[in-house]
């Protein structure tokens, strides 16, 4: 598989040990992680055009979905609105219904920021 899109092996060793080096951390964490160093490796033999984050669990929502296309360097650019989303996207992710308690309350803080007192 190397062979084909990637620029070599290297690429795939690189993503590995980053990922592997992150245990503790959260997955979407260790993911990019191994993209930028993949990226840092080498990357695509096409070169560098867009990169993606979609982590998906037991929800029918994903946890995350990210997507940056047409960018000069998407990886960076991925890691910035990774950066963002852990602020802004995940605390609300983190506080939907799930399967498992459908009817759990959100925090106040987020309840707040959702629905503004009327």
């Amino acid at each position: 598989m190397a062979g084909n899109l990637l620029v070599g092996e290297e690429t795939l060793t690189s993503m590995l040990e980053a990922y592997e080096g992150a245990r503790g951390e959260k997955l979407p964490e260790r993911l990019v992680r191994a993209l930028e160093a993949g990226q840092a490796a080498g990357g695509d033999k096409r070169g560098r055009q867009s990169a993606a984050l979609r982590v998906v669990g037991t929800e029918p929502y994903p946890y995350l979905d990210l997507r940056v296309d047409d960018h000069a360097d998407p990886v960076a650019e991925l890691r910035r609105v990774y950066e963002v989303a852990k602020v802004e996207l995940l605390p609300f992710v983190e506080a939907l219904p799930t399967r498992e308690e459908p009817e759990e309350e959100m925090g106040e803080e987020i309840r707040g920021t959702l629905i503004p007192e009327g």
